[in-house]
C-alpha cells in the first residue's frame, strides 16, 4: 500500500506499508527511515525479514524531497525540527504509536533524535551507521553535484557506501536507479544544511531499547567513535560487522536485518 501526506501546499510525503500479518492479530509497527539520496527502495532486502514471520507491520517513508515525496527547491529551509515533525506525521497516520523505528545513515540520526524528543511514540530504535556529527567532505560533494550532476556524484561515492564486496550490477542499480534518481535541487539544499548536524548531546536522552550497527572499516567513522556515545546509553547494544562499507544496511542487508529482527522481537516481547 502506498499513501501520501500533504504537509504544506503542494508538498507531499510518501510512505508505504507492507502488512502480511495474520488478519486476526494486532501487529506492532516498524517504521523505516532511509538515508541521504535514497528512498523506500533502500529497504527492499529488509522487508521480507520483518514483514511476515514475526508479525510486524512494516512502514517505510520517503524523507521530504526524496523518493516519491515532492522534490524541493535549492533554497528549501531544512531543519531538524521539520524532519522530526515529518516522522511524527507518518506515525500519527499509522495510529499514533508507539512504533519501532529503524534508520540508516542520516535516517539513523533522525530516528535517534526522534526517540530522544518523543519517547512516548517509540518502543525501540535500530540505527545503522548513524552519524552523530556531520561527516567531513560535504563541500566536495556539493562541488561535484554542481559541476557534474547527481549520477557522477553517486558513482564517485558508491565504493565507500557499498564497500569492496558488492557486484558491479549492485553498484549500477544503486548509482543509476536509486541514489542517482534524487532531485538535484533537493540534494544540494540538504547538503548545504547538513554540516551543522550534531546530535551527541540530545541522543543521551534516549531511554528505550536501542540497537546500533556499525562496521570495522568505514571511511566515515571508527568503531571507537561510535562506542563513545553508544556506551553511555543504558539500554543500548552495539553490533560491529566486519566490512569496509559505511552503508551497512545496503551492503550487508541480510546480516543487518537478521540482527535487527532478533532485537525487535525481544523489544516487542515476541
Amino acid at each position: 500500500m502506498h499513501a501520501e501526506i500533504e504537509y504544506a501546499p503542494g508538498l507531499k510525503l510518501h510512505y508505504s506499508i507492507d502488512d502480511y500479518t495474520d488478519p486476526w492479530r494486532t501487529p506492532e509497527t516498524v517504521l523505516m527511515v532511509h538515508g541521504l539520496a535514497e528512498s523506500t527502495e533502500a529497504w527492499r532486502a529488509w522487508v521480507p525479514h520483518l514483514a511476515r514471520d514475526f508479525h510486524f507491520r512494516v512502514a517505510r517513508m520517503d524523507v521530504r524531497g526524496f523518493g516519491r515525496s515532492t522534490p524541493l527547491p535549492e533554497d528549501h529551509p531544512w531543519g531538524m525540527d521539520l524532519l522530526l515533525e515529518d516522522i511524527g506525521r507518518v506515525i500519527d497516520r499509522l495510529g499514533g504509536g508507539p512504533v519501532h523505528l529503524v534508520g540508516a545513515k542520516s535516517g539513523g540520526s533522525l530516528v535517534l533524535q526522534f526517540a530522544a524528543r518523543w519517547p512516548e511514540k517509540v518502543r525501540s530504535v535500530v540505527a545503522v551507521t548513524p552519524p552523530e556529527v556531520a561527516a567531513a567532505g560535504v563541500d566536495a560533494w556539493i562541488a561535484t553535484i554542481d559541476t557534474e550532476g547527481v549520477v557522477p556524484w553517486a558513482r564517485a561515492t558508491m565504493g565507500g557506501r557499498l564497500g569492496s564486496k558488492v557486484s558491479a550490477a549492485e553498484v549500477d542499480w544503486w548509482t543509476n536507479h536509486l541514489t542517482g534518481k534524487t532531485a538535484r535541487s533537493t540534494l544540494l539544499s540538504y547538503l548545504r544544511w547538513v554540516p551543522g548536524l550534531d546530535i551527541r548531546e540530545e541522543v543521551q536522552k534516549i531511554r528505550c531499547p536501542l540497537l546500533v550497527i556499525t562496521t570495522t572499516g568505514s571511511g566515515l567513522r571508527t568503531v571507537d567513535s561510535v562506542k563513545a556515545w553508544q556506551e553511555k546509553l543504558p539500554q543500548s547494544k552495539l553490533v560491529v560487522i566486519e566490512g569496509d562499507a559505511w552503508h551497512a544496511a545496503a551492503a550487508y542487508p541480510d546480516r543487518c536485518a537478521g540482527e535487527a529482527l532478533g532485537f525487535l522481537r525481544a523489544a516487542a516481547g515476541q
